[in-house]
């Protein structure tokens, strides 16, 4: 997509490959863009930004470009308990759950009742993936980055984490 432009909104455009982080007037914009596609392509349910959630994504730093932003919205439309997007729901260490498994669970069941009126959604393709890349940035931050020292605390090869992390498209920092 090299050179190619995006229209982000009716009346500004930019090229894809400028970071998020560079157009932060368009960040909340591009959020409620991507609310709306999770509403549709999802069934989440109608959402909102909560202001601390509209804070916490203007002071984001954006590393990545569209797609993260994308990534983190849709999975807190897929993790909000309600209809409004807190900041909690994007900034997952400030959750206090007692188990990953209840946590899980209890973000599952919302979703599960939204989803299965869709014969052809794939649930295990769609939500493996976002469990996956948590897992992996969780225990890539713990090991400073280490990943020799990560795959050995995830159970796994040093091979697979590293396929694991181009298949996921985490970014490693050198």
């Amino acid at each position: 997509m090299d050179g190619k432009v995006l229209s982000l909104n009716n009346n500004v455009t930019h090229s894809d490959t400028l970071p998020v982080r560079d157009r932060s007037r368009d960040v909340l914009s591009l959020a409620r863009d991507f609310i709306k596609r999770s509403e549709e392509q999802l069934k989440t349910g109608p959402k909102e930004l909560s202001k601390d959630a509209e804070e916490y994504l203007l002071a984001g730093d954006w590393l990545g470009r569209e797609k993260d932003l994308e990534t983190d919205v849709k999975r807190a439309c897929i993790l909000s308990d309600g209809n409004v997007l807190q900041k909690e729901d994007f900034d997952l260490s400030h959750r206090q759950v007692k188990s990953i498994g209840i946590f899980i669970e209890e973000r599952l069941k919302g979703f599960m009742r939204n989803i299965k009126s869709l014969e052809e959604f794939n649930l295990y393709e769609t939500v493996l993936p976002e469990v996956e890349r948590a897992l992996i940035l969780m225990v890539m931050k713990e090991t400073k980055g280490n990943q020799i020292k990560a795959a050995k605390l995830l159970g796994i090869n040093r091979n697979t984490l590293r396929s694991k992390i181009k298949k996921l498209k985490i970014k490693v920092k050198p």
